[in-house]
């Protein structure tokens, strides 16, 4: 069974590490001299006492902040990359996650317990394949999980490897999942591969392939997938769909009746930005908007999104992205808004603050938006303040939804006192919503997952 680290705040720190961290040091040295070390003998018994009684939850080194998870161990990067994709959703009542499990070596479902702070593995296998990153989207009766071999920051998608769609139902009497098929949605290794549904049905996938934005869909069965295509703004060079071997795409479903398509363009001049594009679901599958350019200029882009849209809102899309920008004044990841067809943008934090793949999640209940990404690591921890794309802890930063406004105020969500945290990531629905159908987040309250490599461990924030 495995053993979590929970809050910091809530557990005072009993010395050493619990023995899931093989090699950590202690943080205190007993004390030396006769009584003082009978006492230490008398301590240290009603210590291992203690951790034989123990429930499963141990004790946080002092600086951790959230919940240590089970090991990925034999994967790498589980919870993705650049954070277009999801690992996680929330359903009949409780969260949900596909993650690796270490003892068959393949990804599974899992079930959060809120009230242990732990991962239960259903035993329901998702992938078989290591090294495959994942997009996950719950519709409220079928679990889709998209799975790609992953290419490298700057590698080009390479043919050979499928990209996969597996399909899931769920029976709400036994809290099960089962398997219901799977299909092949390309044939490339891809740094990221983004899923969404239309209200026809028809699911749509998007990656970077070849220096071109591409697309695939199925047919309104939600099973049959076409031919993969680039989007139709790849027509020559200087057309916005062709981008670079480091740009990626992403899509969200938004009303009424609209599929987007967002993607970034690193071309080291003017049009650097990120583009988007439309779709109605009832034309052909083909007849993509011309593209509209959200942000342009030298930097202006990079290849980290994460796009929600606004339920009750019709057409309010949420992006939360990443720039190029080097001045210390300048916007490095930033909230793209969209109100009817118009596009505004705004900073949530700047160079000097150093962030780095960043994630946005609308609170509908509060009506706020909540965004979570990798900054330095906080005093009286091991590499504290240092700014690297290795990682760090992750921090929140949020803003009411009616009045966009972000400021240096932030809060720590996860925090390895020893090591470094990256790669957040949560689930595609808003959370906390009043739908009544089975895509209802009502009461869902918070959570979002995160790695540690050096440790191959998962950690976890949740709040509700």
């Amino acid at each position: 069974m495995t053993i979590a680290r929970m809050e910091a705040h809530l557990v005072p720190d009993p010395g050493p590490r619990e023995a899931s961290r093989p090699g950590s040091v202690p943080r205190r040295q007993p004390a030396a001299g006769g009584h003082r070390a009978a006492r230490c003998l008398a301590v240290a018994a009603l210590l291992l006492l203690a951790l034989l009684t123990a429930p499963t939850t141990a004790s946080a080194a002092v600086g951790d902040v959230g919940v240590e998870g089970p090991s990925h161990a034999g994967t790498g990067t589980p919870t993705g990359s650049k954070r277009a994709e999801s690992v996680l959703w929330f359903n009949d009542g409780s969260w949900w996650g596909n993650l690796w499990d270490t003892t068959t070596s393949d990804f599974h479902i899992f079930r959060f317990d809120a009230s242990t702070q732990t991962w239960q593995d259903t035993g329901v296998t998702t992938e078989t394949r290591s090294g495959t990153h994942h997009d996950v989207l719950w519709d409220g009766t079928t679990l889709y999980v998209a799975s790609h071999k992953f290419a490298n920051d700057g590698v080009p998608a390479a043919p050979g490897y499928p990209s996969r769609l597996y399909r899931f139902s769920y029976d709400p009497a036994t809290d099960t999942y089962a398997p219901s098929g799977a299909t092949q949605i390309n044939n490339h290794r891809t740094e990221t591969l983004v899923i969404d549904k239309d209200t026809t049905g028809r699911l749509w996938a998007t990656w970077q392939q070849g220096n071109k934005i591409y697309l695939n869909a199925t047919g309104t069965d939600g099973v049959t997938w076409g031919t993969p295509f680039p989007h139709p703004a790849t027509t020559n060079s200087s057309s916005p769909g062709n981008v670079s071997v480091d740009d990626s795409s992403a899509l969200v479903a938004f009303g009424p009746g609209r599929m987007g398509l967002m993607w970034s363009r690193q071309l080291g001049d003017s049009t650097d930005g990120f583009y988007w594009s439309v779709r109605n679901d009832g034309d052909d599958v083909s007849a993509w908007s011309e593209p509209t350019t959200i942000v342009s200029g030298q930097r202006s882009g990079d290849d980290h999104m994460n796009l929600k849209w606004l339920d009750s809102s019709g057409g309010r899309v949420f992006a939360a992205v990443k720039t190029s920008f080097t001045s210390s004044s300048q916007p490095l990841i930033q909230l793209l808004a969209m109100s009817g067809n118009t596009w505004t943008a705004h900073t949530i934090a700047t160079v000097s603050e150093c962030p780095n793949r960043v994630i946005v999640v609308i609170d509908e209940a509060a009506q706020r938006l909540r965004t979570f990404a990798t900054y330095p690591k906080p005093a009286g921890t091991t590499n504290a303040g240092v700014c690297t794309s290795s990682g760090g802890a992750i921090y929140e930063k949020s803003s009411a939804l009616d009045t966009i406004a972000f400021t240096v105020d932030k809060t720590a969500r996860i925090v390895d006192a020893d090591e470094y945290v990256h790669n957040v990531s949560s689930t595609k629905q808003n959370i906390n919503n009043s739908r009544t159908d089975g895509a209802s987040t009502t009461n869902s309250g918070l959570l979002v997952i995160a790695a540690v490599s050096a440790t191959a461990r998962y950690w976890h924030h949740y709040d509700n």
